[in-house]
């Protein structure tokens, strides 16, 4: 299967390339075939024994706090400009097929050690009019989402990437997304592992950006979640093969101006729809938290997540960014816990900042500082539970920087950094190894990091 899937990518780049000498126009939506990639890869370790393959930030807590430890990973995307292929009329419709893959260590150290492969993006959009009526519709599996915090790795609001179609009509977007379980995580009560046949989730999404003026946008999200009906196998609950659905409502405020955007999002959302829970890098709301109670349902739980996050290339000396992230949620009311270790209420609060100085062209300096909060509850027998305290985390980076490009830009790309990494943890995450870093095996009273990474994107 890898072979095959290199194969394609390798026919796939050497057409584009080829089509792109053949083609007159220089415009790049007028090739044939486009490619496009994301990635980071490079050496690391956590200086005390050698330790390679985490992040210092708390547990269960995805990249958010920063995202310079993070793992090898690759994506690749080729495009087929379907309309140009077959030489259509400019005024029929616009055609393309997208296929994205990911790359990553299966073991959590370094890509060549252990490559998985997968795909994470096959979908057909289409540009079309019909009656008098221009709109764009998409059908597979894509990312499916909108704003991203970089420099935390969290992809905010509307997350809903998954597989289904997506229709769109002006400023204006429906989507229904299904077959969301395979990218349900291990202990969670919608995943294969607990359900008979693996409950199957669908979501459907409503979506409008209204432009107050041209600087400001603001986008307004709606969407119901609902489940076929199914059985847990363990525990086993008085009320068989039951149903669930959830409600999510939300906005996020876009603002541009000149070389400073900020993006602040609220979002809530009912019953299964209260997520994100513990699902390791975003925000997708169909990944809910907590427990069910006793007919297996999530009545009264819920989740609030609330982001904030700028970017302001402030001259051509510095540039700074900065993010905060507070998310709360809770599982039924009068849950059965479903595992020993699953909790049924959190909330945490991370907050971020990253000035980056432009020495040169292509030497630059960043400078980061995360500080995390997280409560949490830890249960013994399903039954028993204590809190143990807020855990707590303050990190620091200094990274030079070499930019190839010369942009003094702080989303210039590609980089190749330079990374030293101090985290500081409290009592709490000590004692209970509650971080990425003791998880891997490290010890003592901070983390350190120290790697040579690149980074591009284009």
């Amino acid at each position: 299967m890898q072979k095959l899937l290199f194969s394609f990518l390798l026919l796939s780049i050497v057409t584009s390339l080829y089509a792109q000498e053949e083609e007159e126009e220089p415009i790049q939506k007028n090739k044939q075939f486009e490619f496009h990639s994301y990635g980071r890869i490079g050496v690391s370790s956590s200086v005390y024994e050698e330790k390679v393959g985490s992040r210092l930030n708390l547990s269960s807590q995805g990249a958010i706090g920063g995202r310079f430890e993070e793992n090898d990973y690759i994506e690749m995307t080729v495009v087929a400009n379907i309309d140009r292929l077959f030489e259509m009329e400019p005024e029929q419709p616009k055609i393309k097929f997208v296929l994205t893959t990911q790359s990553f260590s299966g073991d959590n150290t370094f890509i060549a050690n252990n490559t998985v492969i997968n795909f994470a993006e096959m979908y057909l959009d289409v540009s079309d009019t019909i009656f008098n009526v221009p709109l764009n519709l998409w059908v597979g599996s894509r990312y499916y989402r909108d704003r991203n915090i970089d420099m935390a790795d969290y992809w905010t609001f509307n997350n809903l990437t998954g597989q289904g179609f997506g229709l769109t009509v002006g400023n204006t977007q429906l989507a229904f997304v299904s077959s969301l379980v395979l990218q349900d995580q291990p202990n969670n009560p919608y995943g294969d592992e607990l359900y008979e046949d693996g409950r199957q989730k669908h979501i459907l999404a409503l979506q409008h950006r209204y432009h107050l003026n041209k600087h400001n946008t603001i986008n307004f999200l709606g969407e119901y979640h609902f489940t076929g009906k199914d059985s847990l196998d363990d525990p086993v609950f008085i009320k068989d093969r039951v149903s669930d659905f959830g409600f999510v409502v939300g906005a996020m405020h876009l603002h541009q101006k000149g070389n400073f955007l900020n993006n602040a999002s609220i979002r809530y959302g009912t019953r299964i729809a209260n997520g994100p829970g513990d699902d390791g890098w975003s925000s997708r709301t169909f990944i809910n938290f907590g427990n069910p109670n006793q007919t297996g349902q999530y009545i009264g739980a819920y989740g609030l997540n609330i982001t904030e996050n700028f970017v302001w290339d402030v001259n051509q000396k510095w540039g700074i960014m900065g993010y905060s992230v507070f998310r709360y949620a809770i599982g039924a009311r009068n849950p059965v816990f479903v595992n020993d270790q699953r909790p049924n209420e959190k909330w945490d609060f991370t907050i971020g900042f990253r000035p980056q100085l432009y020495i040169t062209d292509k030497l630059q300096m960043i400078f980061e500082y995360h500080y995390q909060i997280r409560d949490f509850e830890e249960y013994s027998n399903g039954i028993v539970g204590y809190n143990p305290g807020l855990g707590m985390m303050n990190k620091f980076t200094i990274a030079p920087v070499y930019v190839p490009s010369g942009e003094r830009k702080l989303m210039a790309r590609p980089h190749i950094r330079l990374v030293y990494t101090l985290a500081f943890y409290n009592d709490v995450v000590k004692q209970n190894g509650l971080s990425q870093y003791y998880e891997a095996g490290n010890a003592g009273d901070f983390g350190q990091y120290l790697g040579l990474k690149s980074e591009w994107w284009f």
